[in-house]
């Protein structure tokens, strides 16, 4: 969720985007967040309200109403209403207000950043942190993704251009911070000590409560530090966070057949192969054959 507070006695404009989802998607996410930097791109734009839910709200504010009804009909955001209408959308509505006057109640001290700030995990290590990337740290993700691109394109899916991109690694952090707060997953990067250089990445989604409290593991390493243990020392940590605070007590991962590293690594966590799925995932353009795995803490 996002929050713009107008000024209380100064009358403005507001375009209000309501919209229920059939499904729910990384790629909305990511749309959804393009479209209010488009906005904060327009004329007479002052700020904007998003929140996620049963009901989503995407809400932007302008000084005039020309400036407001310039936005709701902009051809760009009608071409990415039409792309909701195909991919995600099962309703929408889409209106222009005049907000005469409103209440305002934050009880953050100048210039924090965020109510829930505090809410994401730093686990400190012998060696480094893991943690949930901040977004002034979006720089150390980026360097991860393009200086590993040629050694991790082997064992990951073909990712177009717009991925490497540092805007990309911008949405992709705010989505990990909202996925940790909706309680849907949980994006832990290793960094060195001065956190000045991101080495791994461990990814716990899918994250399924109720009878099953379970979630799906995914993770990788950059050349350099292989063999040090590192990657075995984020797991190992991500993995007693997941089981002793968040609940979780079974945890899958695949692997391909001729990956050995991460067949070892999962090996000395404790994971223990439960079948192999043909064709499973696809990987660098091609369908490949995963060894699954889980580990069971119940």
């Amino acid at each position: 969720m996002t929050l713009f507070s107008p000024d209380p006695d100064t009358p403005c404009f507001a375009v209000i985007l309501t919209s229920q989802r059939q499904i729910n998607d990384i790629h909305y996410r990511l749309v959804s967040e393009k479209m209010l930097e488009l906005a904060s791109d327009q004329p007479g734009y002052l700020g904007s309200q998003y929140s996620l839910g049963e009901v989503d709200h995407l809400v932007t504010y302008w000084r005039t109403l020309a400036e407001a009804e310039a936005w709701r009909t902009l051809d760009t955001m009608c071409h990415l209403l039409s792309i909701g209408e195909k991919l995600w959308y099962e309703q929408y509505t889409l209106s222009s207000f005049e907000l005469l006057k409103c209440e305002v109640f934050s009880p953050l001290p100048n210039g924090a950043d965020t109510v829930y700030s505090s809410r994401f995990p730093r686990l400190q290590s012998k060696r480094g942190v893991l943690k949930i990337l901040d977004m002034n740290q979006a720089g150390l993700l980026y360097d991860y993704v393009n200086q590993e691109k040629a050694f991790l394109a082997p064992w990951e899916p073909k990712r177009s251009d717009a991925y490497f991109s540092l805007e990309t690694c911008r949405l992709r952090i705010k989505a990990m911070q909202r996925e940790f707060l909706e309680d849907t997953g949980i994006t832990l990067c290793f960094l060195s000590e001065n956190e000045d250089k991101m080495l791994a990445y461990s990814h716990y989604s899918n994250l399924q409560r109720g009878v099953f409290q379970s979630c799906n593991l995914g993770y990788s390493l950059r050349e350099s530090e292989q063999g040090k243990g590192i990657m075995n020392e984020t797991l190992k940590l991500g993995i007693q966070y997941l089981h002793e605070t968040m609940q979780i007590d079974r945890i899958q991962a695949a692997y391909m057949p001729r990956n050995a590293k991460s067949a070892e690594v999962l090996r000395k966590l404790g994971f223990k192969k439960e079948g192999l799925a043909k064709r499973y995932l696809n990987i660098n353009g091609t369908w490949e054959d995963h060894v699954l795995t889980a580990l069971v803490l119940r």
